[in-house]
């Protein structure tokens, strides 16, 4: 195939460029958008801080002078406008701007060059205000002026050790990098993959969040997180599209993909703004204090936000379609713009005020101390059974993914449908086929109800496994958390791949063809790369999953794991990313049709068409059995007790033998792994036999 002719390049080039000639509507200025998002959260900063007092010196500590404190929440509300307009200019430009409708498939491609330069110069802006906060926090943490001689060494010397630093440099660390791959970004994909690091990049500042020994602290965390990559994607989404509705193609249908977007967003900032309120107030009589004042203050804020996005929905995206100037559009999103500055002028004065609940426990538990969670009952009572503590995050993974997937199974049984209406219209066209193939053609094809029984399950044992007592107690004790990751990659992560989600993307999401990655083409595209298919290769994901398990338990990794929440969440992560590659590599289709097995599945060099046993899946399974076996014969023999310090911190009055609780833990290995895998085994031998269709669901 060959490329667009020159004319066609020029043509394309000229519709990816700014058009500065193009009239402005009247008496709107859209770029001055980010400044007055970021001038209304400067004065929202100032009048709700004075109002509350949040920026008098504190008693009883060093005070860095009125300088520092008044910079601290303004240099932040720069700072996440800017990392707000980074994330949504890199969303634009990888899956909301369509490519000009006459460039052709070389410039579909492309990623639009307005959006990517904007979010080049706003995580210039993010990284450097990122660094400037870091200083700024150092500097009223210690109460140091920053004309004190002794900051910059101890800054030097202790900005890695303190939390919110730490946390800071990664970011700033991440917005450099975005910048740098802005800069020399092209492609679409590439700038999904930036858009995928400034997402982290916010998310880690949901870390600094909340401090302190208390038992709601990961609740806080998760919270804030959640909080924080929706607002930024609502609010930096409206300010890049109030920035480039004159220089992109087709306004009315980015305005409608935006518009779901901000709907997630907002619904996302609603709901994470809520659970976090519920840790930082006791009663509802708090919300007379002065920071329950500011909370309701942005409680009315976000209300009269839902209020102008209905409007858009209702009336002024609907002119847009119809082709009317985008005048009224650009007002109301102004005017939107001013509230979300405000409202992040009230976060960062939120952020500078003490919660009425306080942050710490005067005199906390070992357990609590150590954990961040109170110390559970003991196991051996039947209290176990009814043992429960809401871990949020992977509740509302599993409570949305299965309405993802129940609204997935829906709109694939609607687009089979539609594609039978439109192969019986063809074929009024066409000669009669055999009567099988007609028979075949008047069927919707049905999603099998085992595939979503088995993705139900899943989620329900995701849910159940972290919040009830397989994570309560995988916290304080080993043959707990033995359980809590052999439940995870051995009966979640199967139950999952055998939903076979990926299939169902296929069939229910509709490719997108002006050239923008869609939810379809990155949820195929990350499924069907190269790199999936090369760790679901039966040998490389066997691999993973021993030295991951291994990294784990024979490094100071699981001591980070039980007392930190970061790294808790990466071992929950790892488990079930884990679990599913393995899961993945041994229930994929091996017989013999073309295509459907890989090359590395054992069936061996002279393996025809037909049915036939992946004898290399079913040695990559015998020797997770044996590295069970092994794993529990070394926790039996070994004198050595993992986590020591930690368990032993505890100072649990129901676990003293910490010796006895490791070869309780090799027990719960081998009665889970064991039988997962013989299932496992079972089921590749029965599917290799039938020779399975790959193509049937």
């Amino acid at each position: 195939m060959t490329g667009p002719t020159r004319p066609d390049h020029d043509q394309a080039v000229d519709e990816l460029r700014p058009r500065a000639e193009q009239p402005r509507p009247d008496g709107v200025r859209p770029g001055l958008a980010p400044v007055v998002a970021v001038g209304a959260g400067i004065a929202a900063t100032v009048v709700a801080a004075w109002s509350t007092g949040a920026m008098e010196p504190l008693v009883f500590v060093e005070d860095a002078g009125p300088l520092v404190r008044w910079s601290v929440p303004v240099v932040r509300v720069v700072h996440d406008v800017a990392a707000a307009v980074t994330l949504a200019a890199l969303v634009f430009a990888a899956s909301l701007v369509p490519a000009p409708a006459r460039s052709g498939p070389q410039f579909s491609a492309m990623a639009p060059t307005p959006a990517v330069r904007l979010a080049t110069g706003a995580a210039f802006v993010w990284a450097v205000t990122a660094l400037v906060g870091v200083v700024l926090t150092f500097a009223d943490a210690a109460g140091l002026p920053l004309t004190d001689p002794a900051l910059p060494p101890q800054l030097g010397e202790l900005a890695w050790e303190i939390d919110a630093t730490r946390i800071g440099l990664i970011s700033a660390a991440c917005a450099f990098v975005v910048a740098s791959g802005a800069a020399v970004a092209r492609g679409r994909v590439s700038a999904a993959w930036l858009a995928a690091l400034a997402g982290f990049g916010i998310l880690v500042l949901g870390l600094a969040s909340h401090t302190g020994a208390s038992d709601d602290h990961e609740t806080s965390v998760n919270a804030m997180g959640l909080h924080l990559v929706g607002a930024t994607v609502w609010v930096g989404g409206l300010v890049v599209l109030v920035l480039l509705h004159r220089v992109v193609t087709d306004v009315p249908r980015v305005a409608r993909r935006y518009s779901s977007l901000a709907l997630f967003g907002f619904l996302t900032v609603a709901a994470s703004g809520v659970l976090a309120a519920t840790t930082r107030l006791g009663s509802w009589g708090d919300l007379a204090t002065p920071y329950g004042r500011l909370l309701v203050v942005k409680a009315l804020v976000l209300a009269a936000l839902g209020v102008a996005g209905w409007r858009h929905r209702r009336s002024t995206l609907v002119a847009l379609e119809a082709g009317v100037r985008p005048r009224a559009f650009v007002r109301l999103a102004l005017g939107e713009v001013v509230l979300m500055g405000a409202a992040f002028g009230v976060g960062a004065a939120l952020s500078r005020s003490a919660p009425p609940v306080p942050e710490d426990v005067p005199d906390p538990t070992p357990a609590l101390a150590v954990t961040g969670f109170p110390a559970p009952p003991d196991p051996a009572t039947t209290a176990w059974w009814t043992a429960w503590r809401a871990d949020w995050l992977w509740l509302a993974v599993a409570v949305v993914a299965i309405g993802a997937y129940a609204v997935g199974v829906v709109a694939a049984r609607v687009a089979s449908a539609r594609a039978l209406v439109e192969s019986h219209l063809v074929g009024r066209h066409e000669a009669p086929r055999a009567g099988t193939q007609r028979r075949a053609s008047t069927t919707v094809a049905a999603w099998p109800w085992w595939r979503t029984a088995c993705w139900v399950l899943g989620c329900l044992a995701l849910a159940w496994t972290t919040s009830g007592p397989v994570g309560i107690y995988g916290r304080v004790a080993f043959s707990w958390h033995a359980a809590l990751i052999v439940a995870l990659a051995f009966v979640v992560a199967p139950l999952l791949v055998a939903g076979s989600p990926l299939m169902l993307a296929e069939r229910a999401l509709v490719p997108r063809t002006d050239g923008t990655l869609g939810p379809r083409e990155l949820v195929v595209g990350v499924g069907r790369s190269g790199v999936v298919r090369g760790l679901t290769r039966p040998v490389v994901a066997t691999a993973l999953l021993l030295v991951g398990a291994f990294g784990l338990h024979a490094t100071g990794l699981l001591d980070l794991a039980l007392t930190t929440h970061p790294g808790h969440l990466v071992m929950v992560c790892a488990s079930l990313v884990l679990g599913s590659l393995l899961a993945a590599a041994v229930l994929k289709p091996t017989d013999g049709s073309a295509g459907a097995a890989g090359p590395d599945d054992g069936a061996g060099p002279d393996a025809g068409p037909g049915p036939r046993v992946p004898r290399g899946v079913l040695v990559c399974l015998g020797v997770v059995v044996v590295a069970a076996f092994a794993t529990a014969a070394w926790l039996a023999l070994t004198t050595s007790v993992l986590a020591a310090d930690v368990y032993g911190g505890l100072r649990l009055p129901w676990l003293r033998d910490l010796a006895a609780e490791q070869v309780r833990g090799g027990a719960v290995v081998l009665f889970v792994v064991v039988p997962v895998c013989v299932v496992l085994a079972v089921v590749v031998i029965v599917r290799g036999l039938r020779g399975r269709d790959p193509a049937r669901p």
